[in-house]
């Protein structure tokens, strides 16, 4: 049988997947990141981790029609060099060179994000539906948009950078250099941060019951864990980031009028205490609500997304 590897280099760990030509993880495994060895050290630890994952399943060389690689950052024209990842510290990194020194096989390489928008298309929460679009909040907001079916990246792969529209002007100061992007106010980052100064300026609030009186502890579901004991601050915090988290979906809808949009992250354990309210005001504030607005869905390929969308790449086209 033929199968693909999937590939995902991340910050924390390199992870590598067998996927079949149905989209289907058969198997994974991971490496710690050397985030402070070179570019060719992380692509080499990569490489025996392919090897090993195929020795284990005893899956031979042979079989692999190709290697998707999936990593943050801005691909190249051609797809062989990620140009720019703060994250990793890449720039011009000739990602597809490096890996053909170790594989004698079509190799790929996209943004990691789009990755994950790829598998929730062919075999997630998009499946059967042409136009969709996947938001990843984690530490940042990143995200995917297909278009009949296709991966769009537009001019040199360089759009589709869903975390930097403004939605706050007088907001926080943004990586980017620009100022309340959406990354700034609806990642679990800034939930986290917006949750923890609601507890600073309420020592008695549950936020602080909640997490034992250690601030390290919260996490982006919190606010909502301490609202649903009657917290007014927690109340706050969360409602204010359910009206930007909307107020950006919206604007999305607004320009691609997607038939889903698909979340993806920790804050999506809520579920429908999440999706409910935000998909309200959808129905009250989409512009062509009276003809159209999109499902609200969490994604259904969990921590194997980009894994599965970095095994696909060989097949899937883009705009």
């Amino acid at each position: 049988m033929k199968i693909n590897i999937g590939v995902e280099i991340g910050a924390q760990f390199i992870k590598a997947g067998i996927v079949d030509k149905y989209g289907r993880l058969l198997a994974r495994d991971k490496v710690p990141t050397k985030v402070d060895g070179s570019f060719e050290q992380i692509v080499y630890d990569a490489s025996n981790l392919i090897l090993n994952l195929l020795e284990d399943k005893d899956y031979d060389i042979k079989s692999v029609k190709s290697i998707g690689v999936a990593s943050p950052g801005v691909p190249d024209e051609d797809n062989s060099k990620i140009m720019k990842t703060y994250i990793l510290g890449f720039y011009n990194a000739p990602i597809k060179d490096e890996f053909k020194k170790h594989f004698n096989v079509p190799i790929f390489v996209e943004n990691d994000a789009h990755c994950a928008a790829i598998s929730e298309s062919a075999s997630g929460a998009a499946e059967d539906l042409d136009y969709s679009l996947t938001i990843n909040i984690g530490t940042g907001i990143s995200g995917g948009i297909i278009i009949d079916n296709r991966l769009y990246t537009g001019q040199n792969n360089a759009g589709a950078v869903l975390g930097h529209m403004v939605i706050d002007k007088s907001g926080r100061k943004c990586s980017c250099g620009r100022t309340g992007c959406f990354e700034t106010v609806c990642s679990a980052k800034a939930l986290i941060e917006d949750t923890k100064e609601a507890a600073l300026k309420n020592p008695d609030s549950q936020i602080m019951k909640i997490c034992n009186n250690d601030l390290s502890l919260v996490t982006e579901t919190t606010a909502y864990e301490a609202m649903t004991l009657d917290d007014q601050s927690a109340k706050e915090v969360f409602d204010r980031y359910v009206d930007n988290l909307a107020a950006a979906l919206i604007n999305y809808t607004n320009i691609l009028m997607p038939e889903v949009i698909i979340l993806c992250g920790g804050i999506t354990e809520l579920g429908e205490n999440l999706l409910k309210p935000i998909r309200e005001k959808m129905h009250r504030e989409v512009y062509s609500r009276e003809a159209a607005v999109p499902m609200l869905k969490c994604s259904e390929m969990g921590s194997a997304s980009v894994l599965v969308g970095a095994g696909m790449l060989a097949t899937y086209k883009k705009h």
